[in-house]
C-alpha cells in the first residue's frame, strides 16, 4: 500500500507540473498578443485570470478568464490533481494555483472614492520585459490559505515579505512536502519549503525569506 500511495503521489505531482507548463505557454501567448503585457489578476467585475467569479454560491465561468482562450477553454488545467481537500470558494473548484500578482500586476482604479457605488478597480499586468531573471521569477504555484479556519483555495500568491510578519504562508507543499512552481521562463519544478517560516499543520509555508527573491522580477 505505501508503494501504491507513493506512485499515485508522484503521478499527481507530474500531472501538476504538466498543467503549470501549459499555463506558462498561455502566459507567453497572452503577452505576445497584448503588446508585451502580462495578464491581469482580477477586476471589479469578478473576472480573474482563470475565469469569471460570481461568488460563493455560483460556479466559476471558466469561459471568461483573462487566460481562457490561451488554455483552450480547458478548466482542468487550473486544477491540481493532488489538491482535493479544501473549503470551496464557489459552487465547485476555482483553481489550486496562485499568481505572483504583487510584482507582476499593478493596482489601478477609476479615481472615484472606494465608498462610491461607481468605484471600479483592476489588477493590470505589467510589461513582461521587466522580468530580468525569468529562470528564478515565479509566475504561478501551488497555493492555499487557512485564515483561522479550514484550508481554502488561494488565487493571489502573497510574497513572504507581506505574509511572514503575520505568521502566514501561502505556498502549499501538497506533494509530499514539496510544492510545484511555474517560473517565468516556462519551466516548472518542485521546490522545498524555506526555513524562514515553519510549514504549518496544513502544509503551508514559503519558498524564500522576506527578501522575496523568487517573486521580484528585478533582482
Amino acid at each position: 500500500m505505501p508503494a501504491v500511495l507513493a506512485a499515485q503521489a508522484q503521478a499527481w505531482a507530474t500531472s501538476c507540473r504538466s498543467r503549470l507548463k501549459q499555463l506558462g505557454y498561455a502566459v507567453s501567448m497572452y503577452s505576445i498578443n497584448h503588446s508585451d503585457y502580462m495578464p491581469g489578476a482580477s477586476d471589479y467585475t469578478g473576472q480573474q485570470y482563470f475565469g469569471m467569479y460570481h461568488g460563493l454560491t455560483q460556479p466559476v465561468d471558466f469561459a471568461d478568464g483573462y487566460l481562457t482562450e490561451y488554455v483552450d477553454h480547458d478548466p482542468v488545467i487550473w486544477q491540481c490533481p493532488a489538491f482535493t481537500e479544501f473549503m470551496p470558494r464557489a459552487d465547485g473548484p476555482t483553481t489550486g494555483y496562485a499568481y505572483n500578482y504583487v510584482y507582476l500586476t499593478e493596482y489601478r482604479d477609476n479615481g472615484v472614492s472606494w465608498f462610491d457605488p461607481n468605484y471600479k478597480w483592476w489588477w493590470c499586468g505589467v510589461r513582461s520585459a521587466i522580468i530580468r531573471e525569468p529562470t528564478t521569477t515565479v509566475l504561478f504555484g501551488d497555493s492555499a490559505r487557512n485564515w483561522m479556519g479550514p484550508v481554502q483555495e488561494n488565487w493571489f500568491w502573497t510574497p513572504p515579505s507581506q505574509s511572514i510578519p503575520w505568521g502566514l504562508g501561502y505556498t502549499h507543499f501538497r506533494h509530499r512536502l514539496r510544492a510545484n512552481v511555474l517560473w517565468a521562463d516556462g519551466h516548472a519544478s518542485s521546490v522545498e519549503p524555506d526555513k524562514a517560516l515553519p510549514v504549518d499543520k496544513d502544509g503551508l509555508g514559503v519558498i524564500c525569506d522576506e527578501s522575496d527573491v523568487y517573486y521580484k522580477p528585478e533582482k
